[in-house]
C-alpha cells in the first residue's frame, strides 16, 4: 500500500521555534493514556521508527502533522482537551484551531517532477559532516546531500512501511539559509533547500533528523511535467 493519510492541525497560536519540544511536552502532559505514538518512547526505551505525530511550527504558529495511524490516534488529545489550553512555560495558552488538512497521498515514482522545499532540514550526522567540510565544491555539496536527502527518502518510506522499487531520482536546485543552530545542547547544521523529484509526497510531514520536533518540513511548490 503506497496511499498515506495525513491530517495537519494549525493552530491560531504563535510558536517560537524554540517552544516547540515545550509545545509537544504540553501535549503529552495533557494526555493521561501513554500511547506511544505521541511521544515515540514506552518509558523504558524508544520507538526507533518514523514519528507519525510531529509537532510543528507552520507560519509563525503550532501545528501538529499526524500521519497514518497518527490520525486516529490524535482523536484522543482532543476528546480530553476540550478547552483548548495548554501551559507551556509558566503561562497557560490557548490552542483554537485555525485550519485542517486532511489529505490521501500515493507515495511513489511518476512520469513527471515534483517540486519541493524542505525548511529546517537537519542532512549532517557527525560522519557525512566530515565529509561536507572536506570540500569547498557546491557540486561536490550538492552531491553529497542529494546522496543523503534520497537516504532520508527511504528511511522515511521503511518507517511507513513503503516498499519503494522504482528509482527515486531528485535534483537540489537551491541551498539557502545554512545555519548552525542547538537541540538539547547540541550544535547541529541546519539549512532550507529546494528540489525536484519524481516521488510523490504529502505537504507538511517531516524528512531527516528530529522530524518529531519540527524539523524538515516538507511542502511542495507545484508540478512539471518532464
Amino acid at each position: 500500500m503506497t496511499k498515506i493519510k495525513t491530517l495537519t492541525i494549525q493552530f491560531d497560536t504563535p510558536l517560537r521555534r524554540s517552544e516547540i519540544p515545550l509545545f509537544r511536552g504540553a501535549i503529552i502532559a495533557a494526555i493521561p493514556s501513554s500511547n506511544i505514538l505521541f511521544h515515540n518512547h514506552d518509558g523504558t526505551s524508544l520507538r526507533y521508527s518514523y514519528p507519525l505525530i510531529q509537532y510543528k511550527r507552520i507560519g509563525g504558529r503550532a501545528a501538529i502533522t499526524c500521519i497514518g495511524k497518527g490520525v486516529d490516534t490524535i482523536g484522543q488529545f482532543f476528546s480530553i482537551n476540550k478547552d483548548h489550553k495548554l501551559r507551556i512555560r509558566d503561562k497557560t495558552r490557548t490552542f483554537p484551531i485555525q485550519n485542517l488538512q486532511a489529505l490521501q497521498t500515493e507515495i511513489q515514482c511518476w512520469d513527471c517532477s515534483f517540486d519541493y522545499r524542505i525548511r529546517d532540514w537537519l542532512p549532517l550526522n557527525e560522519t557525512n559532516y566530515k565529509v561536507y567540510t572536506e570540500t569547498t565544491s557546491l557540486i561536490e555539496h550538492i552531491k553529497i546531500l542529494e546522496k543523503i536527502l534520497i537516504g532520508n527518502i527511504l528511511s522515511l518510506a521503511k518507517g511507513l512501511e513503503i516498499n519503494i522499487t522504482s528509482t527515486i531520482d531528485v535534483s537540489i536546485t537551491a541551498i539557502e539559509n545554512i545555519r548552525s543552530v542547538r537541540y538539547k545542547r547540541v550544535p547541529l547544521q541546519c539549512m532550507d533547500i529546494q528540489f525536484k523529484s519524481n516521488l510523490s509526497l504529502p505537504d507538511f510531514i517531516g524528512i531527516g533528523k528530529h522530524t518529531s520536533v519540527g524539523f524538515g518540513i516538507i511542502t511542495k511548490k507545484n508540478n512539471v511535467k518532464k
